[in-house]
């Protein structure tokens, strides 16, 4: 059964009371979000397993510390989308502006237009799709994870990445030090192909070129 929550007019945190109240009831666990107007912080610190699904655009944070949800928004959303997620999932089916996907433990987060200036920074876990171009410092100060990006990327790819990998199908300005640009394994097309698959991504997996670093520590 699905629950909705019309958040016109009320802030966040009426808004993630309302979602955690929602989500604790016996209703069905598939909650529908409308009238955002592009509010920051929705559907925050969520642990426990819930289908969201946010029909407009959203602001800053949206599943940020996520540990468990599966939230899609149908819209674009603003920065450090999904900022800090340990479990779960964040789909989003337009753009994002900078920061998405820092910090995050675990989890995925899918964006399936294009992103801004560090996606992926602090890394350190989970995997990161971005079906676009992203901006520069992608994958800056990384140290587990993945990262994919179906376009461009802008200036120090992998800046002080310590490990982790990074998959591109387009071209990027630069790499940061260390890096090393290798062909696909037979599991890694694999892997793509699985993730592609699961999200509903038309990318060819044997496009696709990966970024790892080439020592475990920097010099």
């Amino acid at each position: 059964m699905e629950k909705r929550i019309n958040v016109k007019m009320i802030e966040a945190k009426e808004v993630n009371s309302a979602i955690k109240k929602k989500s604790n009831s016996n209703e069905g666990n598939e909650i529908l979000i409308s009238n955002a107007s592009k509010l920051d912080n929705i559907a925050v610190g969520l642990n426990r397993t819930v289908n969201i699904v946010i029909r407009n655009d959203v602001g800053d944070l949206i599943g940020a510390l996520n540990n468990g949800a599966s939230i899609k928004v149908e819209g674009n959303a603003g920065r450090y989308a999904a900022d800090g997620m340990t479990a779960g999932e964040v789909i989003i089916e337009g753009d994002v502006d900078e920061g998405a996907g820092s910090a995050m433990c675990g989890g995925t987060l899918a964006v399936k237009g294009s992103a801004k200036d560090h996606v992926g920074q602090l890394l350190k876990g989970g995997t990161i799709i971005v079906c676009g171009n992203v901006g520069d410092l992608t994958g800056s100060f990384m140290i587990a994870g993945t990262i994919i990006i179906g376009g461009d990327a802008g200036l120090e790819l992998g800046g002080s990445m310590l490990a982790g990998t990074i998959y591109i199908r387009g071209d990027y300005e630069k790499l940061g030090v260390n890096l090393a640009q290798t062909e696909l394994t037979k599991d890694d097309k694999a892997g793509l192909e699985k993730l592609f698959s699961r999200y509903n991504i038309t990318l060819n997996p044997v496009e696709f070129r990966k970024i790892v670093t080439q020592e475990k520590k920097l010099h």
